[in-house]
């Protein structure tokens, strides 16, 4: 007897075709936790993942610190998806990229004694030994910090990754609280000194983002302390613009923060730039989230920033300005309306907090995705890690807000049609 030969009743057939079509459907209903919105972002995210595989692979065998300054917006956007997921194969993936780069630190002696560390080294105004690079080092290890965190609080992952979470927690107490910290330091914050540092500087907010998770991690009060003080500084400096927030608003010398590139005209507005206010956005919304320093109306200013100020109304192609105030001034070689502004690794995260705020994340992502091109969505897109953060972050802003939106079948049907294309053919990523 053929195949073709074999008769089926046709009430067995629509029996098992049902089935099938229901196990899909919980399947689907599973993967997209309920929600057609966070459905359409986890397929971008787990396609732009696929992508980006080699380039993080790359990346976490360098073994530099210079290197995994970037890797960390890759690292942050997949932990979001990880939170927002609790999948427990894209932890996996995430704490191999992670164990990757610890194995690569090296012994360096220092004082007396030995810490693990990432290279390059180099001699600096405040050393004439050649040290790591702290810059590099303080935003390079924040993920580590916020990946034990999220382990040690979600009782899914707690029982089987405890000990990565304490090996993880090690690591940065010895690199950036033991060595930086207290032997280099000598246990001051001089980024919330005003003799030292009279204009507020993003190594204190990566600082106070690895105290505080650090502190998440441990509840050891030694961090909360200087997450607290760090916190408290920054909140000190901000004050009402319009619906959002400002900080340092005409304190910035115009010229300044050149970083030495040639061709670079510094900052021309006088107020903090776009790109490097995404550390205080992360800040804000991490602290109110373990209940320090910062309040829901304090995070809601924040969104409110992004979406009345920075953000320039567009549905179709967004566009984010260069500057904190709406300025489109040139910043250092971004000379162009919107080429700084970069979204995707700290304002992402006010999606979690307003509805609004989370449409236009996905505006932006959609725009990418299908193809949309201007200064903004460029840099968001060619950024390291750019698309993949974004879709991370999207992800969890949905379990943050419980976001169950409806969004039409035309656009998801397109963006998975563009996606499958993009399997092939991805979306230029960098």
């Amino acid at each position: 007897m053929t195949f073709a030969q074999i008769r089926i009743p046709l009430k067995t057939f629509i029996v098992v075709l049902a089935l099938a079509l229901a196990g899909i459907g919980y399947s689907l209903f599973r993967y997209g936790h309920g929600s057609l919105r966070f459905f359409e972002s986890r397929v971008m995210f787990d396609i732009i993942l696929r992508h980006e595989k080699r380039q993080l692979d790359d990346q976490a065998r360098s073994g530099l610190s210079s290197t995994y300054y970037f890797t960390s917006y890759y690292l942050n956007g997949m932990l979001s998806a990880v939170e927002a997921t609790e999948d427990e194969k894209l932890l996996d993936k995430t704490l191999r990229i992670m164990d990757m780069m610890i194995s690569k630190a090296r012994p360096f002696d220092s004082n007396g004694q030995t810490y693990q560390v990432w290279p390059p080294f180099s001699i600096t105004a405040d050393s004439a030994a050649p040290r790591p690079n702290l810059h590099f080092t303080f935003q390079a290890s924040v993920p580590f910090a916020r990946a034990a965190a999220i382990i040690l609080r979600t009782p899914r992952f707690r029982e089987k990754y405890a000990p990565t979470a304490q090996r993880y927690s090690a690591f940065v107490e010895q690199l950036i609280f033991r060595y930086w910290y207290q032997s280099q330091l000598k246990s001051r914050i001089f980024w919330i000194e005003p003799d030292h540092f009279p204009i507020w500087n993003d190594n204190g907010a990566n600082l106070g983002l690895n105290a505080l998770f650090m502190y998440e991690a441990t509840s050891d009060p030694f961090y909360k302390d200087i997450a607290v003080r760090i916190g408290q500084c920054l909140k000190g400096k901000m004050a009402p613009q319009q619906s959002g927030w400002i900080w340092e608003n005409q304190t910035i010398p115009i010229g300044s923060d050149t970083d030495n590139t040639p061709g670079s005209v510094g900052n021309q507005a006088g107020v903090p730039d776009v790109s490097h206010t995404n550390r205080e956005a992360f800040l804000v919304t991490s602290f109110y989230e373990a209940g320090l320093v910062f309040s829901r109306d304090d995070v809601s200013r924040m969104a409110n920033t992004l979406t009345d100020i920075i953000w320039d109304q567009s549905v179709e192609s967004p566009s984010f300005s260069n500057y904190l105030n709406g300025s489109n001034e040139p910043y250092r070689v971004y000379k162009k309306p919107g080429l700084n502004g970069p979204i995707y690794h700290g304002w992402a995260f006010v999606g979690g907090y307003s509805p609004k705020a989370q449409d236009v994340l996905l505006y932006t992502l959609k725009a990418i995705w299908i193809g949309h091109r201007n200064p903004a969505l460029e840099r968001n897109a060619t950024s390291y890690g750019g698309q993949l953060a974004l879709a991370g972050h999207i992800l969890r802003n949905f379990r943050v807000g419980g976001f169950n939106q409806a969004l039409s079948y035309r656009w998801t049907l397109r963006n998975i049609r563009e996606g499958l294309s993009a399997w092939i053919k991805p979306p230029s990523a960098h």
